[in-house]
């Protein structure tokens, strides 16, 4: 007895990508359906409906890893992929969105999509010279997903003697746009946090009293706006400084002061409270000093969250009972949340791809790995608390 192919899809959408990409050789009918853009589609979108960030990804000095944050939930040992390739060598994340990756190339301007599931790369074009500002030293980027568009766009803010100027790529049309109506600018931070459909900078607009706003680019509209910071009295803080992230989709804001670390989540655009506090981490308390923190993701209760701590350390933090566990990952590296997808891009066939065996490795079977006393494997035990 034969399963509809309607069921068979339903089915095969409740599975991981890399179980995904195995049961391509079941059949020619499975390849197809697999392959598919409308199948990739519904897939990430369930996906991102159950686990908006899956997956986390690993940066050292010179490689990538894949992990489950399921895995990292575990108290055994955490399941981890190597992606070897000499091209990522030279890379720097610098943001995520919709189950696409984007790298910068060694500091030298050059952008590549990327996903991490199915090894596939696409190179963006060149900036165009003949833009204003093409030389700028002094220049802001973002990646995003434009949802409405169906569309994946890299910002580029540069700042020249006449002013900031901005130019966005769209994957759809493989193009560089110039956007005219642009806010005028002190200063902005160098990386844009994508988050709610938008790109989001701190940005001082008056270098005489330096007050920071946050400046928000929607990506569907390409237009900018401006929110505040969460209103909290500093009058007796001694130190102090934000950081802007992107936490399970949502903007979150960390509010440092010497004594503890405030999370904000952002409520939604338009809100009459736009932000309301999430949790708090002294530095005298189970964690112990750090400089600064960031929120990975939380779990599905809500109830614990998973820390970057100093750019070294991940641990879990227990809001209510504020009680820390850590995981045993190897020390300075950075992580970059990430959703799973089949997504296929148009690959660049000049560029090396990345690899995730070598030939003589088994397919389906990734090495086990170990730095000191962690071991990465291909078992995760363990579930998200």
């Amino acid at each position: 007895m034969e399963l509809p192919c309607d069921m068979i899809e339903e089915i095969l959408c409740c599975s991981r990508v890399k179980d995904l990409l195995r049961y391509r050789c079941v059949s020619r009918e499975w390849c197809s359906v697999i392959d598919s853009t409308a199948f990739a589609k519904k897939h990430l979108k369930k996906t991102m409906e159950c686990n908006a960030d899956g997956v986390v990804i690993f940066q050292g000095e010179e490689n990538f890893y894949l992990a489950d944050l399921e895995c990292l939930a575990g108290k055994d040992d955490v399941a981890a992929i190597k992606l070897n390739d000499p091209l990522m060598a030279d890379a720097f994340i610098f943001g995520a969105a919709n189950g696409l990756v984007c790298l910068e190339m060694d500091e030298m301007n050059e952008f590549l999509f990327f996903n991490p599931s199915t090894r596939q790369v696409r190179k963006i074009p060149t900036f165009p010279a003949e833009f204003p500002c093409f030389n700028s030293m002094d220049s802001s980027w973002g990646f995003g997903y434009d949802h409405v568009n169906d569309d994946f766009k890299v910002v580029k803010i540069g700042q020249c003697l006449v002013g900031h100027m901005v130019f966005v790529y769209s994957m759809k049309t493989n193009s560089w746009t110039q956007i005219k109506d642009v806010p005028i600018l002190f200063s902005i931070d160098a990386w844009g946090v994508f988050a709610s459909g938008a790109l989001h900078w701190e940005a001082i607009k008056d270098a005489v009293n330096s007050t920071s706003i946050i400046l928000m680019f929607d990506l569907e509209t390409e237009q900018f706006r401006e929110a505040p910071f969460p209103s909290v009295d500093r009058t007796s803080v001694k130190y102090y400084s934000q950081r802007l992230f992107s936490v399970g989709g949502s903007l979150c804001i960390l509010d440092n002061c010497l004594s503890h670390t405030d999370v904000y989540l952002m409520n939604s655009y338009g809100a009459e409270n736009f932000w309301h506090k999430s949790f708090s981490v002294e530095r005298s308390g189970t964690l112990g000093y750090f400089r600064y923190l960031r929120p990975i993701a939380f779990s599905k209760s809500g109830s614990v969250v998973i820390l970057e701590v100093d750019d070294e350390k991940l641990v879990w933090y227990d809001i209510e009972n504020k009680v820390v566990r850590k995981n045993g990952i190897p020390n300075m590296f950075l992580t970059q949340p990430y959703t799973e997808s089949l997504l296929q891009l148009n690959e660049d066939k000049h560029i090396q791809k990345p690899r995730l065996a070598s030939k003589r490795e088994e397919p389906g079977k990734e090495k086990v790995i170990s730095f000191g006393s962690w071991s990465l494997t291909t078992g995760c035990q363990g579930q998200v608390i």
